[in-house]
């Protein structure tokens, strides 16, 4: 079974680093930001999960339009999809997006956009793929966060953060089990890197050197 690395962060944290880091790993493919896509494909297979279960006639076995009518049923809520062929389909989706080769055994990606209660997407994720791992990933200094990149634009900037880095770390103790908090500040700690290491099942691919060379390798945005 393959590994999947979710890596859930604010911008300007060091994530686009963190994503290096777990990149040393052989036959790995953790994947840069995609705008949030995968926030709105998740929250369609919730809807899609919730409209079955709740609402449609007949729930994951649809009844038949004629047979709503013969009955005096209303059809307003009538779908002739099967959620579990829906579910499969978005699973191959997400598949292809991430997994580039069949040798490919360790893939995911990396994302800013959690703000507003999207990391609650996550939970459709990891019911999805069981096996999923998500690091959490802020940056502790936030004065020096919000006076970097686009938030330097933002007057309110230092706002938003300490809200996102709030929704991102009550994720994060809800969800131990398969979380691990990591910050900015902790990236040039042996210790730290080596923990998530061992978290997402890769110690034996801990790589000082590459580690290091991703560290000093300041590449532009």
């Amino acid at each position: 079974m393959d590994k999947i690395v979710l890596i859930c962060a604010v911008g300007r944290s060091g994530s686009t680093t963190m994503q290096r880091i777990i990149n040393t790993i052989p036959n790995s493919n953790i994947c840069g930001e995609n705008f949030g896509a995968l926030n709105s494909l998740l929250e369609f297979y919730k809807r899609i999960k919730y409209t079955s279960i709740h609402f449609v006639p007949g729930h994951l076995n649809p009844i038949a339009y004629d047979n709503l009518c013969s009955s005096d049923v209303k059809p307003s809520w009538y779908n002739s999809y099967n959620l579990q062929e829906i579910t499969d389909m978005v699973k191959k989706m997400i598949i292809a997006l991430f997994k580039k080769y069949e040798t490919t055994t360790l893939w995911g990606f990396k994302e800013i956009r959690y703000n507003n209660g999207n990391i609650q997407n996550i939970k459709e994720f990891k019911e999805l793929f069981p096996q999923t791992k998500v690091i959490i990933h802020i940056r502790e200094n936030i004065t020096a966060q919000s006076k970097s990149g686009w938030f330097k634009k933002d007057k309110y900037s230092i706002e938003y953060i300490k809200k996102f880095n709030t929704e991102l770390y009550d994720f994060y103790l809800k969800n131990m089990n398969y979380c691990y908090f990591s910050t900015f500040e902790k990236m040039l700690d042996k210790t730290n890197i080596t923990n998530i290491f061992k978290f997402i099942d890769c110690e034996e691919y801990f790589n000082e050197e590459a580690i290091l060379k991703v560290l000093k390798n300041n590449i532009k945005d």
